[in-house]
C-alpha cells in the first residue's frame, strides 16, 4: 500500500512513502530478522547485489545511534557545567569514564574513528560482492558488525556514564527533565502521529517499521546480531527485544563487561518511583528516554502514547530481562495503566 520497489531494482529494499526512506521489503513480521543475517544468507546463495544492499542498509539502521550518542554526551557535559558543577569534578568524572571506555587500550575511545572503521568494512563487503568473492564478503560483513558492536556499546556507555555524573552531582530527579531537553528537537517530528492530521493506520505502519529498524541498528537480540521479535495480537503489535541492544544490554551478565550497575562502572538506576521512569525503581537512567519519548511526551502533545513500554528493571533483568513495546491498532485501545504509570489519566476523548 505504501511501499514500492526502488526503481530499477527487484532487491530486498523498497521505497516507503510513509517512512520516507528505503526500508526492507515485506510485511511487519519480515522486519524482525537481522540485516546482517539476511546479507550473509544472500552471499551464500550467490545473490551478491542483495547482499551488498542489505549490508549498506545496516548503516541506515545504525546511523541514528552514532549521531545521537556523540551529541548527547556533549550536551550533558554542557548541562553539568551550566548548572554549577565544578570543572574539576566534571573532568574527574570524565577521566574515570574514559578509562572504562578505553578497555585497557592506549588510545582513548573515539566514536568517530569507530564509525569510520565500521563503514570501511561495509565498503569492503560491497567490493567483495562486486567481485563475487563470497569468503571475503562474509569476513568483511562480520568485521563490520563487530566494529559497530564495539563502537555502539561504548558510545551508549558514554551517554549512560555522563547521565550517571548528573545523578551524582545534580541528583536523580534531574534525569527526567534533562531527557526532555536532550530530545526536544525530536519531539516536533512526533506530530506525524497526531490523529487530528494523520490517519492512525499510517502511524502504526511508521511506528512498527521505525522501531524495528532502530532496534536492529542497536544490535538487539540473541548474539547481538540485530534481530527483534514482532508479534501481532488482536489489539496491538508487540515488539520484543532480548536484549534491547541499547539500554537493555546494560543490565545483563551475558555482556563480557557485565552489568553497568555493578563495579567497575557503578552506573545509576532509579532509586525512587518517578513518573518519567514508569513509576519503577531500578530503571537504568539511560532507558528513561524511552518513557519520555514514547509515552509522556505524546500524551502531553496529543493525548495518547505512541508506543507503550514494558521495561526491564535492575536487578531482576540481570538474568535476562526482555523489553517489550506495544503499538496499539487504535489509540482508544491503549489501557489506562499506560497513562497512570507515567503520571497521567486517560482522556475521555480516547476511551474505547
Amino acid at each position: 500500500m505504501t511501499a514500492e520497489r526502488i526503481q530499477g531494482s527487484s532487491g530486498p529494499l523498497v521505497d516507503d512513502a510513509v517512512v520516507g526512506h528505503p526500508v526492507r521489503a515485506g510485511g511487519f513480521a519480515d522486519h524482525a530478522a537481522s540485516s546482517y543475517a539476511l546479507a550473509a544468507d544472500a552471499v551464500c546463495e550467490g545473490r551478491f547485489a542483495d547482499a551488498a544492499a542489505l549490508a549498506r542498509h545496516t548503516v541506515d539502521e545504525a546511523r541514528e545511534g552514532y549521531e545521537l550518542y556523540a551529541l548527547w554526551a556533549d550536551r550533558i557535559r554542557e548541562t553539568l557545567a551550566a548548572e554549577g558543577v565544578e570543572e574539576g569534578d566534571i573532568a574527574a568524572g570524565e577521566a574515570r569514564l574514559h578509562a572504562l571506555l578505553a578497555l585497557g587500550a592506549d588510545e582513548p575511545f573515539d566514536i568517530h574513528a569507530g564509525w569510520a572503521a565500521y563503514t570501511a568494512a561495509i565498503d569492503a563487503v560491497e567490493a567483495a560482492c562486486a567481485a563475487g568473492d563470497a569468503t571475503a564478503a562474509c569476513a568483511a560483513l562480520e568485521r563490520a558488525r563487530s566494529a559497530w558492536l564495539e563502537t555502539h556499546d561504548r558510545g551508549c556507555d558514554l551517554v549512560y556514564g555522563m547521565l550517571d555524573l548528573v545523578v551524582r552531582h545534580l541528583g536523580e530527579r534531574r534525569i527526567g527533565p534533562l531527557w526532555d531537553e536532550l530530545m526536544a528537537p525530536m519531539y516536533e517530528t512526533y506530530d506525524v502521529y497526531d490523529t487530528a492530521t494523520h490517519p492512525w493506520s499510517r502511524s502504526v505502519h511508521r511506528l512498527v517499521l521505525i522501531a524495528a529498524l532502530s532496534l536492529r541498528g542497536h544490535l538487539s537480540g540473541t548474539g547481538r546480531m540485530g534481530s527483534v521479535e514482532i508479534a501481532e495480537e488482536p489489539e496491538r503489535w508487540v515488539l520484543s527485544f532480548d536484549p534491547c541492544g541499547s539500554g537493555g544490554r546494560t543490565y545483563r551478565d551475558d555482556d563480557a563487561r557485565g552489568p553497568r550497575m555493578l563495579p567497575p562502572h557503578d552506573f545509576a538506576v532509579t532509586t525512587e518511583a518517578h513518573d518519567w521512569a514508569w513509576g519503577k525503581r531500578g530503571v537504568c537512567v539511560y532507558c528513561v528516554h524511552c518513557c519520555q519519548l514514547n509515552q509522556r511526551m505524546p500524551i502531553r502533545r496529543f493525548g495518547y502514547p505512541t508506543r507503550v513500554i514494558d521495561p526491564p528493571t535492575w536487578p531482576a533483568a540481570r538474568e535476562g530481562g526482555v523489553c517489550r513495546w506495544s503499538i496499539y491498532k487504535d489509540p482508544a485501545l491503549v489501557p489506562a495503566e499506560a497513562y497512570t504509570s507515567v503520571g497521567y489519566e486517560k482522556p475521555a476523548e480516547v476511551q474505547a
